[in-house]
């Protein structure tokens, strides 16, 4: 590296010192604030504001046992965090409160320093197959010789008509466990990192279509070449390693073919045994992979989509008049003010009255008081006479009402015992009937959102009421696995 590089090098980061996520990180309380964005946004991308402000109540409480120096209330720290550059804060259409959720620089910042905290292997076998397939594709596709790209699709022809005659003669090679959890783990740390580069897709078409307006407010030439400029930046967006990886990946969700493959495979990988041996947080990420990744393109689709009608829009708006009109008004009072300054003192009384807005006041004598014998509830008591019901007669009420929860944890831990991967609902019931109707097909639901791991699809249940007539329903689909039997027993 030439000294004229070392010096670009040297004033790039030393710039860089005063972006979000490098001041994140230099903080003095830097390892409890990111503790507590961590642990607030682990399962969920945003919350709405009043469970925000609950959970880091909470995490501020933890933090502080641990000897954190974090003496202000959470309501304080949201804002000085949203001043800072690692929360956002938005209120979506259709929301019923602000939404909270973390910037990109945060994301980047918690990210490396969970890597500090939990580095993964140096070398792994997928990381290694994913460096030679990616070499071997790349090799493949830049050949123009047609001799050697014929012999290489030959090659691949002899290899797969091979894999097919081990299959037809019952050969199946499955993976071992635990290099099918180490590329899982793989799955989900490039689908992360995917999902990085959607928010900072995100956020600098939020950055440019904030540029833009206050440049259509301010800017006194023609609105034409605004417009152009912009659309400018909008097209160099598109050219970033995450503009790209982001029109991929659309391209592939609006591809059916792609998409319907992308989710096969997905349903057959959460069924498999091996997800029983990775945590309750990564079986969770998996599950929900496709419909996280799907839900944050929309979001930087929406935005690009709607981002040159929006800007039309507040163009041809009264708004844009009345802004134009009020920056207007304010630059010629700035001039005015600076020209006045050379002939008027600070102190000097000018014929100007400015007429202030204020609160009305009233005295602590003016309020009534509650009275609270003035609402009292009637604390008599009516005699009923006795009834004459059997014991057996309660005990088919309670039966009829009550759902017996005991039977059906017996249930599951006996269907799991007998399956060799993770089971559902529909699965259990095909083994024990359901002997309480619809009331237990209600408490395997029950059951299942205490101790099993959702979906984002349903499945069909079937079970015969007590009428003898078999019935069916659309229910949540969930997956209980080996290790909840120990909960199940207790």
């Amino acid at each position: 590296m030439s000294t004229q590089d070392t010096f670009a090098l040297y004033e790039d980061l030393r710039a860089r010192k005063e972006e979000p996520a490098w001041r994140l990180l230099a903080t003095q309380q830097s390892p409890a604030i990111c503790t507590c964005l961590h642990v607030l946004f682990l399962s969920e991308r945003t919350l709405p504001s009043s469970a925000f402000h609950e959970r880091l109540h909470r995490q501020l409480e933890i933090v502080r046992r641990a000897g954190a120096d974090l003496p202000k209330l959470a309501a304080d720290y949201s804002s000085d965090w949203i001043a800072e550059g690692w929360l956002r804060r938005d209120f979506p259409h259709g929301a019923t409160e602000e939404m909270f959720e973390l910037t990109a620089p945060a994301v980047d910042a918690t990210r490396y320093l969970m890597r500090l905290s939990r580095p993964r292997a140096t070398a792994t076998e997928s990381r290694l197959a994913s460096v030679v397939q990616l070499l071997q594709t790349l090799a493949e596709e830049t050949d123009n010789n047609p001799e050697t790209r014929l012999a290489g699709l030959l090659a691949d022809r002899d290899a797969l008509n091979a894999q097919i005659q081990a299959v037809r003669s019952g050969k199946v090679t499955q993976l071992p466990p635990e290099r099918a959890i180490e590329r899982a783990r793989e799955v989900l740390t490039q689908s992360n990192e995917l999902l990085e580069d959607f928010v900072r897709v995100q956020e600098s078409l939020a950055a440019i279509n904030l540029q833009l307006r206050r440049e259509l407010v301010e800017n006194d030439g023609a609105r034409a070449d605004t417009l152009e400029r912009i659309f400018d930046g909008i097209d160099v967006i598109k050219q970033t390693e995450a503009g790209r990886a982001f029109d991929a990946f659309w391209r592939m969700l609006v591809d059916p073919v792609a998409s319907t493959r992308f989710e096969a495979a997905l349903t057959q990988v959460i069924t498999r045994s091996f997800l029983g041996s990775m945590d309750a947080t990564e079986r969770r990420s998996l599950t929900k992979l496709k419909s996280r990744m799907v839900e944050r393109a929309a979001d930087v689709h929406t935005v690009q989509a709607t981002f040159a009608s929006g800007l039309q829009s507040f163009v041809r708006s009264r708004e844009f008049r009345e802004q134009r009109r009020l920056v207007a008004l304010l630059r010629s009072a700035t001039v005015a003010a600076m020209a006045a300054a050379e002939d008027i003192r600070p102190t000097q009384k000018v014929d100007a009255f400015l007429f202030r807005t204020s609160a009305a006041i009233r005295s602590v004598s003016q309020w009534m008081l509650h009275d609270p014998t003035a609402h009292v509830v009637d604390a008599t008591m009516t005699e009923i006479e006795s009834s004459d019901a059997r014991l057996e007669d309660i005990e088919e009420l309670v039966q009829r009402s009550e759902i017996d929860m005991r039977s059906l944890k017996r249930n599951l831990v006996a269907a799991l015992g007998l399956a060799d991967g993770p089971i559902s609902i529909a699965h259990v019931l095909e083994r024990f009937p359901a002997e309480q109707g619809l009331g237990s097909v209600v408490g395997y639901i029950h059951l299942a959102t205490r101790h099993a791991e959702p979906t984002e699809r349903r499945e069909r249940v079937r079970w015969e009421g007590g009428d003898g007539i078999w019935r069916s329903a659309d229910a949540p689909l969930f997956y209980f696995y080996k290790e909840c039997i120990d909960e199940l027993r207790e």
